[in-house]
């Protein structure tokens, strides 16, 4: 993708994000951070707006509102780039998260909060800090559609989890874009829940595809390959109803999994619109 794809692509965001905005007040989980800390005593030339209107009331004390920490949020977006994100070969679950990346990249900047990025893959990850500009977003796109095409086998998606214990500030925002073929699925869900344990509030977003993941038909009797290996078999109908049960039991696995640590979760079909999909994420 050229420059001036990506720059359509951050125009349609806008437009879209313009039409979800008119009559909200403001995101549910993207927004400005203020945590209040204690009370002082007014002085004079202090802003009236940030007295403690309620106890005057009760005291007849002036008393300002002081607050620990008045600070925009960021919001980092962990990104599993292995081989099985790019399927099917249209349409894919990689576009799919392109786009909602775009999408929540022009939320955040409506609301001045910062956007970042850790893009895992099999031989290397690439860790963006965040920032709040349209450039920045730019960057993160282009970034993304370079990886196109590249074949990576699953990566150690929880290690690298962990490591963002040292990489992001405190109380941040963290959203996970995995798709449900990982090996490793509960030290993945452990390690986010040691962010959580740290202050940070993180959510998951499993990317299922049911066009493609839900339909055994589309199998039976046919050649597959693995798309991280290369590996091809035929594949007869117990084969593809036995795929299409995996598919299932990952979802429900990592739903419960999320649950017993108390992780927000979703799982998003990158078979429909991606306004719907950026509703159900904020939901």
């Amino acid at each position: 993708m050229n420059e001036n794809e990506i720059a359509s692509l951050v125009w349609w965001a806008e437009e879209r994000v313009r039409g979800f905005m008119t009559g909200l007040h403001k995101s549910p989980d993207f927004g400005y951070s203020v945590e209040f800390a204690q009370h002082r005593a007014y002085v004079p030339g202090d802003p009236p707006k940030h007295i403690d209107w309620s106890v005057l009331a009760k005291t007849d004390k002036y008393l300002l509102k002081q607050y620990e920490a008045e600070s925009n949020l960021r919001t980092y977006f962990v990104i599993d780039s292995s081989s099985s994100m790019r399927l099917p070969t249209s349409n894919t679950k990689w576009t799919k998260v392109i786009e909602l990346l775009a999408l929540t990249g022009t939320l955040l900047q409506k609301q001045r909060d910062a956007m970042g990025m850790l893009e895992i893959s099999e031989t290397r990850s690439k860790f963006f800090e965040a920032k709040a500009t349209n450039d920045w977003v730019k960057l993160l796109l282009n970034h993304l559609y370079t990886m196109e095409g590249e074949v990576n086998k699953n990566a150690a998606i929880a290690i690298e989890i962990e490591a963002l214990l040292t990489k992001v500030p405190r109380r941040s925002q963290i959203v996970l874009f995995i798709d449900l073929f990982q090996e490793k699925l509960e030290e993945i869900i452990n390690a986010a829940a040691l962010l959580v344990h740290e202050g940070h509030s993180v959510r998951f977003a499993f990317i299922s595809h049911s066009e493609l993941e839900e339909d055994a038909e589309q199998f039976s009797g046919k050649q597959v390959f693995d798309s991280e290996t290369g590996a091809k078999t035929f594949l007869d109908q117990n084969d593809a109803m036995n795929y299409v049960s995996f598919v299932k039991a990952q979802k429900q696995r990592a739903t419960t999994l999320c649950r017993n640590v108390n992780l927000n979760c979703k799982v998003l079909d990158a078979s429909r619109e991606p306004m719907y999909l950026l509703r159900e994420l904020l939901a």
